[in-house]
């Protein structure tokens, strides 16, 4: 009959307080990545509103620019057209601001769009960690007190002879 020849358990609660450890940082990482893409959506959602918005006083500036543009070429001082330079570089400004929103805005959509599928991507692997942690871990949580404890007791019982 063979023996185990067990000088030392502490590897084993090593072990077992590594899983607990991990358990508890992967938790609490999952939660801040959980609470880290619920903001990302509201900002999401903001920043959509946002650049609709500034579109739309963008389209008023560059309406408001023409106009005023118009009014000034229909003005006569005397036998020379007026200047409309001033103007001019108004409605440039306008159309630029405009432009850069309408950018913006496309920017945010193309994000809009891509964001449910990176959700998904993300949360198949997440639901398996979770999985894991929730029951695969505490199964060999279980499984590592139970072989902790019988090691022990078998350490009480064994001869301290040295091995041959």
């Amino acid at each position: 009959m063979s023996s185990a020849h067990v000088r030392s358990l502490d590897g084993l609660v090593e072990l077992k307080a590594a899983f607990c450890t991990f358990a508890a940082d992967a938790t609490e990482a999952i939660s801040s990545l959980t609470m880290a893409i619920q903001r990302f959506e509201c900002w999401l959602d903001e920043q959509m509103k946002h650049w609709a918005a500034a579109v739309r006083e963008g389209e008023d500036a560059v309406f408001q620019a023409k106009q005023d543009l118009t009014r000034r070429r229909i003005m006569k001082m005397g036998d020379r057209p007026p200047d409309c330079s001033e103007q001019e570089e108004a409605l440039e400004r306008a159309r630029q601001r405009l432009a850069h929103a309408e950018d913006k805005l496309e920017r945010t959509r193309h994000w809009v769009r891509q964001f449910p599928q990176a959700l998904i991507d993300y949360k198949g692997p997440m639901n398996q960690l979770v999985g894991m942690i929730e029951g695969d871990l505490p199964k060999a949580d279980g499984l590592l007190e139970q072989k902790i404890a019988a090691l022990d007791a078998y350490t009480q019982i064994a001869p301290e002879s040295p091995p041959q």
